[in-house]
This record gives C-alpha cells, sequence and structure tokens, in this order.
C-alpha cells in the first residue's frame, strides 16, 4: 500500500518536470497523509493542470458523506478496472501525484523512506473523482498500487505506481495506454532506509521524518 508520501521541491522543478504552471510557492512536506489536501496533476484539454484535492477517493455515486466510512487512498492495479468504487475513474480521470518519496512499514512496524537512487522529483500514478450533493462539491483521488519490486519487497509486498516521464503523456491519456502501462510496468532505481517512527504521525511533518535513524 502507500499511506505515507514527502513533496520536498520547487515550483520551478514541478513545472520542469510537468510541464504546468505553477502560480504559487511550494511548501516542503515531509509525511502527507490520508484525508489532507495534496497537489495533483490532471490533464485539461491540450494543457496540463495543477490543483489540491482530497486524497482518499470518494466515488461520485456516494449518496451522503456522513454515511461513507469508506477510506479509498489506494487502488490496487489488479481489480482497478473492475471495482465499482474505482472504475470508471480509470476509464475517465487519471491523474499524476508528484512526490519526492514514500514511506513503507515492514511487518515488525519498522517505517522505511524509499526514494529513487538519483533523488529526483517523480510521479505516482492516480485516479481522481468529483463528488456533489448538489450544494457542494469535493474533488478527492486515490493512488495506484502494485506488487513490490525487487527493492521495495525487503520492506512490503506492495508499492505505489510510479510513471515514467516518458509515460506522463500516455497516463493521463486513451484508456488502452493505461492498461498497456499497467501491464509492463518497468522496473525503478529505489533506495531505502529505516526513519524514525515519527512519521506514524501526521502531526510530525519536518526533514527529521525522512532522516536514517542510524545518521549522526
Amino acid at each position: 500500500m502507500c499511506g505515507r508520501f514527502t513533496l520536498n521541491t520547487t515550483a520551478n522543478e514541478i513545472t520542469r518536470q510537468f510541464e504546468v504552471e505553477v502560480n504559487e510557492a511550494i511548501s516542503p512536506r515531509y509525511n502527507i497523509a490520508p484525508s489532507q489536501q495534496i497537489l495533483v496533476i490532471q490533464q485539461k484539454e491540450v494543457a496540463r493542470s495543477l490543483l489540491m484535492m482530497k486524497w482518499g477517493l470518494i466515488p461520485s455515486w456516494v449518496k451522503n458523506l456522513d454515511s461513507w466510512k469508506s477510506n479509498l487512498i489506494n487502488a490496487r492495479v489488479e481489480t482497478v478496472g473492475e471495482k465499482p468504487s474505482f472504475r470508471s475513474a480509470f476509464k475517465h480521470r487519471p491523474c499524476l501525484i508528484p512526490t519526492s518519496g514514500f514511506y513503507e512499514w515492514s511487518k515488525d512496524k519498522q517505517p522505511h523512506f524509499f526514494r529513487l537512487k538519483d533523488h529526483q522529483l517523480f510521479a505516482l500514478a492516480g485516479l481522481w473523482e468529483s463528488w456533489s450533493n448538489g450544494e457542494d462539491e469535493l474533488v478527492s483521488c486515490t493512488i495506484l498500487t502494485t506488487k513490490a519490486n525487487t527493492e521495495a519487497a525487503k520492506v512490503h509486498h506492495r508499492m505505489p505506481v510510479i510513471i515514467q516521464p516518458t509515460d506522463y503523456d500516455s497516463w493521463l491519456g486513451e484508456l488502452n495506454h493505461r492498461k498497456q502501462l499497467l501491464d509492463a510496468l518497468p522496473e525503478v532505481d529505489l533506495e531505502l532506509y529505516p526513519v524514525s517512527k515519527k512519521v506514524n504521525s501526521p502531526k510530525n511533518d519536518t526533514p527529521d521524518c525522512i532522516k536514517p535513524i542510524n545518521s549522526d
């Protein structure tokens, strides 16, 4: 699964990597948690746009938010095209979620931080949905997960789907292209290390969250 991630970058870097206009400064985040508002990139006709969405997808068919108890922060690639909660978003509403890294927990509850070996900004595969009761509107999203690759499997059996820059257009484009990407996800060079259990609490959102626990 993917239950926490980070975004420590600049507006210029997001513009460069994702070819999207950024109109304000990006505050560094080291412990982004479910239900919080996160930065999401979606395709708007011929251009990409950057906006904030609630992390935890709410299907459009939900009648009442007070009675909706599910927290759909992740969608499995194996069933995303079939489950009622995700299949419409998978067909029509893909998105990219920029990140600097993510966390996973081992069986002994030890958190680990994962990032690309080159420490570059990257994108997670996401889906978004718009819910409305006729008066209020809420836009939300979820992160896709897949079977862990060789490196990630040292800690957890699942990991978020990482989209390569060369595949951004394919992911944000036609459904068949998304299916093809998920059928043949490339191996990603990751590095990981254990971090403090401070990350267990969303109240802790500082650089200490990504500091190796064996670091001075």
